[in-house]
């Protein structure tokens, strides 16, 4: 008797739960999908469009039971976009706000060039490097789930990014960063960077404090008149007596 007690109450308690369950879902349905998108180029526009008809299967789903994350992973499986936040706004809505990735560098590859950006995420593939800042010299580079990897490849990311805090934009004054591996020590290893007025930007032995370095140069950089940036060099390096970053400006010949 008690057992048959025990089933009829565990198949009562089911019951419920299941009513429970499509009551929830009728009255929490998707019928809403609030994407925000920003972006930057001609590309990323055509791939929003696109984006948003794949989010939009979600229409009809439970509110209460959608996996935001799936709905993040769908809206980042083209890895040029960026997912800043994802939420459910009961009874009826998801919100999601989507931000295209900033192109930085190009990378050579058999078929063309790989564009990462300043985040070292792969996000493209193109025939031609011109619009992208170059890697070039001794860089050894690969991608991991992709994500580029490699020698000097975080010290590079957190130099650009001062350039980025600084310039907005650095493509617009940067074509090329070239690594000059000396072999022997990291001492003597050093980024070439190149300018589109001239000016070269050569960082000495990337490796130690990186960020102070990329800040020195983009900072001595902005304090050249334009008539100084189509020509000489900028040498930045950490100065071993005293510990200090220093940026100083040549001019050749």
């Amino acid at each position: 008797m008690k057992k048959r007690t025990f089933l009829t109450t565990l198949i009562a308690i089911l019951l419920l739960a299941a009513v429970i369950a499509a009551g929830l879902h009728a009255v929490f349905t998707v019928a809403y999908i609030q994407a925000s998108f920003s972006t930057c180029t001609p590309e990323g526009e055509r791939a929003a469009q696109q984006l948003k008809e794949e989010l939009n299967t979600y229409l009809g789903s439970s509110t209460t039971f959608l996996d935001l994350e799936q709905v993040r992973a769908t809206a980042e499986s083209d890895p040029r976009f960026r997912v800043l936040s994802v939420e459910k706004q009961f009874p009826s809505a998801v919100s999601i706000t989507i931000e295209e990735r900033h192109a930085a560098f190009a990378v050579q590859t058999e078929s063309g060039y790989a564009i990462v950006d300043d985040e070292g995420v792969r996000i493209d593939e193109v025939a031609s490097a011109e619009d992208y800042v170059l890697l070039a010299g001794d860089f050894s580079v690969a991608f991991d789930n992709g994500i580029l990897s490699g020698d000097y490849v975080a010290e590079l990311l957190e130099i650009y990014a001062s350039f980025v805090e600084a310039l907005g934009e650095p493509r617009a004054n940067l074509i090329s960063v070239s690594l000059e591996d000396s072999g022997a020590s990291a001492r003597f290893d050093r980024l070439s960077i190149g300018t589109r007025e001239g000016v070269e930007i050569v960082v000495w032995n990337p490796s130690e404090q990186p960020a102070q370095l990329g800040a020195a140069a983009v900072q001595k950089y902005l304090s050249l008149a334009e008539a100084e940036r189509v020509r000489g060099s900028i040498v930045v390096q950490r100065v071993s007596a005293t510990g200090e970053v220093n940026a100083e400006y040549f001019i050749d010949g």
